[in-house]
């Protein structure tokens, strides 16, 4: 039976604790030469999640009501409406005569009035644009990933410095990894590349289909002025959910254009508060170990028992805080649940050990005896 401990925090550690944290100032840096676009598909999940919306675009297109007009002479003048009656009672120059028994008016000139239906409007400007910006993109992705050969090496280091109100305290840690075997996770990564590529053969079957649409075939033939950024936020384009899921990849396609530069071989990165924080608690606990060791092996015991409370603290609170960050919910109740199943397990094998010890001690001393009857 293990010996109870008070279950009770113990104040001033935990505010030496408390200030070590807060007075922390840390850096972290990670390296890989693993390709960028291998360690986040982001780009490839937003066009997956895009197509269907530039889809319904493509398929059923708005189309704009053109008016032109045009001053002829009457004997070319086919077709007249309301309009050149309109024009003609403002331009009377146009008559060249009225019949005085009749009053028929009979003009030389009126104006014409030509309606058509066109693609050529700024939306189906910038879906156009849009799609030949995807495709040039897609054909990139498809060229890198033809020469890519990552070794898959990674190097983390990270340095830190903090004060506790009566110490103060430095850590340097440098984690690097690499293959235990060239060639071993070779077969794996292959797959990887072969779903990858897949998935933008899958993207550009959909942008192929959209350049032989009418809609794009029609704007091709008529020259149409491709769209430059920043875009117009007309109403379509801000209330039509297709158009608003376009402009998400538009954004998203020229946010890239900027950066891509920037990234080219590999990830290079100073992480973030969130990877930082959970650093910065293992500075922390590697603090714990540091100011436990002692020469007197009770008080070294004690004072490990008093900083597990503070762990169990501190590692639940930052669990959670990694849990909500990335949009996972749990309850009190399940964090209680997976809690006491894991200190029942441990309680089990400590209870199965006690019990073997027992067993075997049993066992040797039936056999001693046995033995020492013989004798008797």
């Amino acid at each position: 039976m293990g010996k109870a401990i008070s279950l009770e925090v113990d104040e001033q550690l935990k505010v030496k604790s408390e200030n070590f944290i807060k007075n922390i100032k840390s850096g972290m840096h990670l390296t890989s030469d693993l390709q960028s676009d291998i360690n986040s598909l982001e780009w490839l999940e937003i066009i997956e999640e895009v197509c269907p919306y530039l889809d319904n675009i493509v398929r059923t297109p708005k189309v704009a009501l053109v008016s032109e007009s045009e001053v002829r002479k009457i004997e070319k003048a086919k077709k007249t409406g309301v309009e050149s009656v309109k024009d003609l009672s403002k331009h009377t120059d146009y008559i060249d005569k009225i019949d005085p028994v009749t009053g028929d008016v009979q003009p030389s000139k009126i104006l014409v009035v030509y309606r058509e239906e066109t693609f050529n409007t700024y939306e189906n400007r910038f879906i156009y644009t849009l799609i030949l910006t995807l495709l040039r993109f897609l054909t990139e992705k498809e060229e890198l990933l033809k020469n890519l050969k990552p070794k898959n090496e990674k190097l983390l280091q990270y340095s830190a410095s903090t004060s506790n109100g009566k110490e103060k305290v430095k850590v340097d840690v440098k984690i690097s990894t690499k293959p235990t075997r060239i060639g071993e996770d070779d077969n794996d990564l292959e797959k990887e590349l072969n779903s990858i590529r897949k998935r933008i053969e899958k993207m550009k079957k959909f942008v192929n289909s959209w350049l032989a649409s009418e809609l794009i075939t029609t704007l091709q033939k008529q020259h149409a002025i491709l769209v430059m950024p920043p875009i117009k936020k007309t109403n379509l384009i801000l209330k039509n959910p297709n158009f608003q899921m376009a402009t998400k990849l538009w954004n998203f396609l020229y946010s890239v254009d900027e950066n891509k530069n920037k990234n080219i071989n590999g990830l290079d990165s100073k992480g973030d508060e969130l990877l930082r924080g959970i650093l910065d608690d293992s500075f922390l606990m590697d603090y714990y170990v540091l100011d436990s060791i002692s020469i007197n092996k009770k008080d070294q015991k004690d004072k490990l028992c008093k900083y597990a409370l503070l762990i169990i603290m501190n590692q639940v609170q930052r669990a959670v805080d990694i849990l909500l960050q990335n949009g996972i919910k749990i309850s009190e109740q399940e964090l209680l649940k997976l809690l006491s199943t894991e200190l029942e397990k441990k309680t089990n094998i400590s209870q199965i050990g006690s019990t073997d010890i027992k067993n075997k001690f049993k066992k040797e001393m039936d056999e001693y005896l046995a033995r020492t009857n013989q004798y008797l």
